[in-house]
């Protein structure tokens, strides 16, 4: 397909997977470009983007088997004369990963990667043989059957427990001080799924998003933590923008053992002990910081959009600054009022800057935390 854009004409985008939800964040890349026409087909008759002031059409179809959605995909793209589809959580990239040589549907399909290599990625257990395999620096990590306990002699505490598959964002993860912990632990819990074992690090999270295309990375950013969520294993509600080489190094080494192409966010740690960045996982998908990325000048929705049509473009620069979203800013003026005085600063770098061009979702926010408040 010829790309639109050089053309200097609009395209059409639908996102398959609208029950996802990063689908907001993604939504808010899109519409931060002029003359792009977002769709969104979704299974859940619900979530901000259905609110959203800033895509032409929201379509509620729940999902029964992959040959429907596959038609109710085709409904929409003949319709509206869609241009690209582009998944963006697990479950729609793995089904469109089976349909995209069979030329299936009406239009372009997002980069995406090949089955093997997103197996990989989407298995925890798969992805530490990987990381083994080609020598790419990680946590001491041991695979758990079903049912299955850990030797507890095997690795020094702290350790983490983990899912060996799942889409991440801080679901089934538990960490134990000592011995004692883990075996109470396994007394209370049935652990009916695979799951592994890593040391814990000492040191600080860090991660670095990615669009690749055949292994060759064509944007990235790092970002760094700056302000938690609920809990250490969930998305940080401040992130600051930063660049380290040797991270960079790590990353660029992954991606191109994987032969990767699409999107993807590496979770890695920095150790203390041996100044090495390790990698913890990788999201073979989208991520909830999306809008970050965007508001530090790379665009990965537009930029996926683009590379797909086949356009080239130089490795985006990105600033080097802190962003907060929703509950970071909240935070932030909780702790000191008078950083409500830094409008710009809100404006440009915080969650602000899009809600204030699609202010729907936000006073949905808004309306909907008031009604709880009042029951």
């Amino acid at each position: 397909m010829i790309s639109k854009k050089k053309n200097n004409t609009k395209f059409s985008v639908l996102i398959p997977d609208g029950e996802s939800n990063v689908t907001m964040w993604v939504v808010m890349g899109l519409f931060d470009i002029k003359g792009i026409g977002i769709y969104v087909l979704s299974a859940e008759d619900s979530g901000l983007v259905k609110r959203s002031g800033k895509i032409e059409h929201f379509y509620y179809k729940p999902r029964t088997t992959s040959e429907k959605w596959i038609q109710n995909i085709n409904k929409i793209v003949e319709k509206h004369s869609i241009d690209i589809v582009m998944p963006i959580g697990c479950i729609g990239i793995e089904t469109l990963i089976g349909y995209k040589n069979k030329n299936i549907l009406g239009c372009e399909i997002s980069l995406i990667p090949n089955i093997e290599p997103f197996n990989i990625a989407n298995n925890k257990s798969l992805f530490a043989n990987h990381l083994e395999q080609y020598d790419i620096p990680q946590p001491k990590t041991f695979m758990y059957g079903e049912g299955e306990r850990h030797d507890s002699n095997l690795v020094d505490f702290p350790i983490i427990l983990k899912p060996s598959e799942g889409e991440g964002g801080g679901e089934g993860i538990f960490i134990f001080d000592n011995a004692h912990e883990l075996h109470d632990f396994y007394q209370s819990e049935k652990l009916d799924y695979p799951y592994i074992i890593q040391n814990y690090i000492k040191g600080y999270d860090i991660d670095c998003s990615v669009l690749c295309k055949e292994g060759k990375i064509l944007a990235h950013t790092i970002q760094k933590g700056t302000l938690d969520g609920e809990n250490p294993f969930v998305p940080k509600t401040g992130v600051q923008f930063l660049f380290e080489q040797s991270l960079y190094d790590v990353v660029a080494k992954l991606m191109e053992s994987l032969h990767w192409t699409g999107v993807a966010h590496i979770d890695m740690r920095f150790d203390e002990n041996d100044h090495k960045f390790k990698v913890i996982e990788v999201n073979p998908r989208f991520w909830g910081s999306v809008d970050a990325s965007v508001a530090m000048g790379v665009n990965f929705p537009y930029l996926t959009c683009l590379a797909s049509f086949g356009e080239t473009f130089k490795m985006p620069n990105y600033l080097h600054k802190e962003y907060l979203n929703l509950l970071g800013l909240s935070k932030r003026i909780k702790n000191n009022i008078l950083f409500i005085l830094k409008l710009n600063y809100i404006l440009n770098y915080t969650i602000v800057k899009f809600f204030k061009k699609d202010p729907k979702p936000l006073i949905g926010v808004v309306r909907d935390k008031f009604k709880s408040v009042m029951r």
